[in-house]
């Protein structure tokens, strides 16, 4: 951390807008009375918690020199301090001020090598977790810090994470263990970005590690452009389940009380070469562009199994009474394509659903149902590119079996 870093390339989003730093200090429980940001910056988010307490006691921490004098000229002498922040020692007199402690913090995007201190702290901060991705992200360190010194102190965190904590797979081991060892309090979705010059879309979670571990937590989408707040769910969540508020704006309909493609069986299988590297075996594999091209939602293909025979053992096929879909994409046909004659191979952006025997109907008339585009709306994710998962398409709901027992 004591390195020098390229600000714009490296640390994925900015210092923390003034909107967004009033929303968090909004959003936090009353008598807070102690403040501790471990990659302070310029000091944003502290001085917003100045004008809502203006008794608190702030520190922060930063590697960076010149950041620490402009923290320190906004919040005044003694509360910023220059140090690595996932290691520097705290101020005893910040356990001496009697009330509430939060430990608040956007800290840097970016990936390092698995150190022995990302390691040891997120052990300690999410039990049982093992992840290679998060231990590269040096963001789940600073969250794992922030969670481990706010235990000690019974306190607060009101952390800015990147949106893919949320709603990503590889993030999946993390949001399990802190449903199940913190209280996550809110989870709110920040849209329109708010950081200058970058895509980096963000998450605010409050977590109280006073509290025992509920599950009931209230999702939030805030819009930065329009100064906007709206609470799109409150209940419990299973440890398996997004925070993000995209998903649960759909929570209706992932409570549906009818099998799941998952349940009944169904295969889903996504293709495994990319369209370029068939054309290098100048051979063709159905792509997301050829069901763009589509104008009904049936496709006839040529019979390519023997053209193919090479590759079949390495090609995923689609054949009659299979349903396809593209995986990801910027400009794709978010639409559910039914073979209705022929075979081909699929590329690796493509989704083959296969039905097992005794559903073809019933997922088909799912699939075609009202309810799909709203409940693939919910569960796609992505900033610059939508991508739909074949473990979330396994969790779709069969609209046409509402209320059916499994099977």
């Amino acid at each position: 951390m004591t390195r020098r870093l390229n600000y714009k390339n490296e640390l994925g989003q900015h210092m923390t807008p003034v909107t967004i730093a009033n929303m968090l200090c909004q959003q936090l429980p009353r008598g807070v009375t102690v403040a501790i940001d471990l990659a302070v910056g310029d000091g944003a988010l502290l001085h917003a918690l100045r004008g809502r307490w203006k008794k608190i006691e702030l520190y922060g921490v930063d590697c960076d020199r010149e950041r620490v004098t402009r923290a320190a000229r906004l919040l005044g002498p003694g509360c910023a301090g220059q140090g690595d922040g996932l290691t520097a020692r705290l101020p005893s007199r910040l356990n001496a001020t009697a009330g509430r402690t939060v430990l608040i913090g956007n800290p840097p995007y970016f990936a390092v090598e698995s150190r022995d201190i990302d390691l040891r702290l997120q052990r300690k901060a999410f039990p049982g977790v093992s992840s290679k991705h998060g231990l590269r992200r040096i963001e789940m360190t600073f969250f794992s810090r922030a969670l481990i010194e706010a235990r000690r102190r019974k306190g607060v965190v009101a952390m800015i994470l990147p949106s893919a904590f949320a709603a990503g797979i590889q993030y999946a081991p993390y949001r399990a263990a802190l449903l199940e060892h913190y209280r996550v309090l809110k989870a709110i979705e920040i849209q329109d970005g708010g950081y200058r010059d970058t895509e980096a879309t963000t998450i605010l979670l409050i977590i109280d590690t006073a509290c025992r571990p509920t599950r009931e937590v209230e999702i939030s989408r805030y819009t930065v452009s329009e100064d906007e707040f709206a609470v799109v769910y409150r209940g419990r969540i299973s440890r398996d389940q997004r925070l993000d508020a995209r998903y649960w704006a759909g929570a209706h309909l992932h409570q549906m009380k009818a099998p799941t493609l998952g349940e009944v069986g169904a295969d889903i299988s996504r293709g495994r070469r990319s369209k370029a590297e068939a054309l290098k075996d100048s051979q063709i594999v159905l792509h997301t562009t050829d069901l763009c091209r589509l104008e009904g939602r049936r496709i006839r293909l040529p019979d390519l199994h023997l053209e193919t025979m090479e590759s079949n053992d390495v090609d995923v096929m689609a054949e009659a009474k299979d349903f396809l879909i593209a995986r990801t994409g910027t400009r794709v046909r978010w639409e559910p394509i039914e073979v209705a004659a022929g075979s081909a191979p699929i590329s690796d952006h493509v989704l083959r659903i296969r039905a097992p025997k005794g559903f073809y109907r019933a997922i088909k008339a799912s699939l075609l149902h009202p309810n799909f585009s709203n409940w693939l709306a919910s569960i796609s994710k992505g900033v610059c590119a939508t991508v739909l998962t074949k473990r979330e398409l396994l969790q779709m709901p069969l609209f046409a079996m509402q209320g059916k027992c499994n099977g």
